[in-house]
């Protein structure tokens, strides 16, 4: 059960840190479109975790291509008024939110909104610290990447999340 939990979310980081690589080797400007595809990009490793929990891949990996869509778009749609870090913060939480809906979805639980709605807030808090306690990767030695350190941050930023939303009891 652990290592299946630590293989999905190295999964997610490993994408996480490509992505890292993409846009920093490839100079990358950010725009609102590569901010849409990296999100989808992004999130579809995180439906894929998500999916193969509810045995529900295809399901899990459209989930999480529309949840990386819609939080790129709500970090588009704040900018202007709550700037980068707010709406940084306010993606990241409508993200966890709205892959704890896509969770439920997965397991046919969508209308039993307390039952997700409460671990995805606790999914956008835990991920949330971690987050910002790593948040440096991209502004500490920007002259030398460390991929491997981006790894290790991006492991330690999903995990909690993806803890919450997989996380089950085993049976006895």
């Amino acid at each position: 059960m652990v290592l299946i939990l630590l293989a999905r979310v190295v999964f997610v980081a490993f994408v996480a840190t490509l992505g890292d690589y993409v846009w920093f080797e490839f100079g990358v400007r950010h725009t609102p479109v590569h901010g849409i595809l990296h999100g989808a990009a992004l999130l579809l490793a995180v439906g894929l975790v998500l999916g193969h929990h509810a045995n529900a891949l295809i399901r899990g990996a459209i989930g999480g291509v529309v949840a990386g869509v819609a939080g790129a778009l709500g970090f588009y749609a704040v900018v202007g008024v709550a700037g980068y870090l707010g709406a940084l913060i306010a993606a990241w939480v409508f993200m966890w939110i709205f892959l704890a809906a896509v969770a439920a979805w997965l397991r046919g639980a969508l209308g039993a909104v307390g039952r997700w709605a409460i671990p995805g807030a606790l999914a956008a808090v835990g991920s949330g610290l971690t987050f910002y306690l790593v948040s440096g990767i991209w502004t500490d030695h920007p002259e030398a990447r460390n991929y491997l350190w981006h790894l290790v941050a991006w492991t330690a930023a999903w995990a909690p999340g993806i803890a919450t939303l997989t996380w089950t009891r085993e049976r006895r």
